[in-house]
């Protein structure tokens, strides 16, 4: 049977664990602006990992073009994944996430409002803003998209020991002390854009977006709709060397730092020996080699920013 396509109903799905129990908590608050303000929507809560995006994947398939996710980064993902595994070009959905996880990184990028009701008169205005999409392929079969970063090394490693109960970004740095204490760098060989470098670092990350890991600056002139990705490699540092750089990865003081360089592209293979973690939006995905592209603008995302209801009412003065 064919699907019925309904342009103007929200599917929101909620992930009740992110934040420490935020989604929880901004669910009734979202969806009593919603209904004050008309808006049609169904809600959904995820039962664990994985089921975001298959709720996604079926909503999309039975005619849902606009999503929302109430969670972090890693509930977009899903939910943007889900809309990919439905076979419906993620162009033709309108996508967005509530600021309710922990990190919100993209949703900081993309000026999504905390404020339940502000966010409620967007989703009823649905104007919506290009944005950049990674593709992530291991060689191996599987392929996943990201909305945010993709990082193979430490960034990974670091993930896979961080504390899961506790603030993200505290529970992140922790992490990070933890892990550099004996990590040791892989040497890696990407290839940009058809340019070969063969380097030993603690990571290499490739951006869409200036942040990550729960506001850290690490791609600082990263911009989400330009069509490039900034790719990052950072050199091998003791922990006496990382510990005076902590403030920089805050503040976007990291550019020009002798031991981060940065370099743009449109897509790369990172191989490492010996082999390490690859992580997509802070989910853990399989290990090195890997291979990122970015597909300009294929995201069709909300446009909550205060300028573009400035702009468009000064074009037509």
């Amino acid at each position: 049977m064919t699907a019925v396509i309904d342009p103007a109903n929200w599917c929101i799905v909620v992930n009740p664990a992110s934040g420490a129990g935020r989604a929880a908590r901004i669910r009734p608050r979202l969806l009593a602006a919603l209904e004050r303000g008309g808006v049609r929507y169904t809600c959904t809560e995820s039962a664990g990992p994985g089921d975001v995006q298959r709720i996604a994947a079926r909503a999309a398939e039975n005619g849902c073009r606009r999503l929302l996710a109430v969670g972090g980064d890693g509930t977009l993902n899903e939910l943007i994944n889900g809309v990919l595994e439905s076979g419906v070009p993620p162009g033709d959905c309108l996508v967005a996430a509530a600021a309710a996880g922990t990190g919100n990184d993209w949703s900081r990028s993309m000026e999504i409002p905390d404020d339940a009701g502000r966010l409620a008169a967007c989703m009823a205005q649905a104007r919506s803003r290009a944005a950049d999409l990674g593709i992530a392929d291991d060689g191996r079969g599987r392929r996943a998209a990201f909305h945010n970063v993709a990082g193979a090394g430490l960034d990974a490693e670091v993930l896979r020991r961080m504390p899961r109960r506790g603030p993200r970004t505290a529970a992140y740095l922790l992490g990070l002390l933890r892990t550099l204490r004996d990590y040791r760098a892989p040497r890696f060989e990407v290839v940009a854009d058809g340019r070969l470098t063969r380097h030993p670092s603690l990571l290499v990350l490739a951006s869409i977006g200036p942040r990550c890991g729960g506001g850290m600056r690490l791609t600082p002139g990263a911009v989400v709709d330009d069509g490039w990705l900034d790719l990052l490699a950072v050199d091998p540092l003791t922990l006496a060397g990382a510990l005076p750089r902590l403030p920089k990865l805050f503040d976007g003081r990291l550019a020009g730092d002798p031991a981060f360089h940065v370099t743009r592209c449109r897509g790369a293979t990172i191989a490492s020996a010996p082999t390490c973690g690859v992580e997509l939006d802070g989910q853990l995905f399989g290990t090195t080699p890997v291979t990122v592209t970015v597909l300009p603008g294929a995201l069709n995302a909300l446009d909550c920013r205060p300028a573009a209801r400035e702009v468009a009412g000064s074009s037509r003065t």
